[in-house]
C-alpha cells in the first residue's frame, strides 16, 4: 500500500481542485472578495477545528493557533456580522479520521502562504489579517507530512483518513458556496 500522503492526495486531487478555483475566482485585492474568502473559511473551519486542534496538540505536539478566534476578529475588523452556517458533510467524524482534517487544514494554510505574497485588500489601508498573516501552519504541514509518510495505517484506518479528507474539502465547498449570500453585505 502506498503511504497515506500518496493515498490522500490522489483521493482528494477532483475535491483540492475544485475548491482552488472556487476560492481563487475571489478577486481579494477588494474587501468584498477577502470578506467572503475570510467568511467562507470561517463556516468551514467551525465543524472542523475541534478535531485538528487535537490533532495538532495530541499527535503532533504542536500548539494550536486559534484560526477561529482569528477569522472573528479579521471579520469584525471588516465589518462583517456574520458567518454562512453550513450542514456538516457525513464523514467529516470519522472515528480516527483527525488526521485527514489536519491534512486539508493544514494544506489550506500552505496556499496563504501564496496569497500573503501576491498581496490582499486592505494592506495599504492599515488591515492586516491576523488569519493571512499567521505563518505557523507550515510547521503543522512539516509536521503532519512525516507521519503521512511513514506510519502504517490499517485499511479502516486508512478509510476513516481518506473519508475524513473529502468531507473536509466538502465542508470548505459548502461553505464557499454559502458565503455568496455575504458578498452584498460587506461593503453595505
Amino acid at each position: 500500500m502506498p503511504d497515506m500522503l500518496t493515498v490522500l492526495r490522489e483521493a482528494t486531487g477532483p475535491s483540492h481542485e475544485r475548491l482552488d478555483a472556487s476560492f481563487g475566482a475571489l478577486d481579494l485585492m477588494t474587501r468584498d472578495g477577502l470578506g467572503r474568502f475570510l467568511a467562507a473559511h470561517a463556516a468551514g473551519l467551525e465543524p472542523m477545528f475541534p478535531a485538528f486542534r487535537a490533532f495538532l496538540e495530541s499527535e503532533l505536539g504542536l500548539e494550536c493557533p486559534d484560526y477561529p478566534a482569528m477569522l472573528r476578529a479579521d471579520l469584525d475588523a471588516l465589518g462583517v456580522d456574520a458567518v454562512p452556517s453550513i450542514e456538516t458533510p457525513a464523514g467529516l467524524d470519522a472515528a480516527g479520521g483527525e488526521a485527514g482534517i489536519a491534512y486539508v487544514v493544514s494544506g489550506s494554510r500552505l496556499g496563504l502562504v501564496v496569497i500573503r505574497q501576491r498581496g490582499y485588500w486592505g494592506e495599504s489601508k492599515g488591515f492586516r489579517s491576523a488569519y493571512m498573516s499567521d505563518g505557523r501552519g507550515h510547521d503543522a504541514w512539516k509536521a503532519l507530512v512525516p507521519v503521512l509518510r511513514t506510519r502504517a495505517y490499517a485499511p479502516d484506518q486508512a478509510e476513516a483518513l481518506r473519508t475524513a479528507a473529502l468531507a473536509a474539502f466538502e465542508t470548505f465547498s459548502r461553505a464557499f458556496a454559502a458565503s455568496a449570500g455575504l458578498a452584498a453585505r460587506v461593503d453595505g
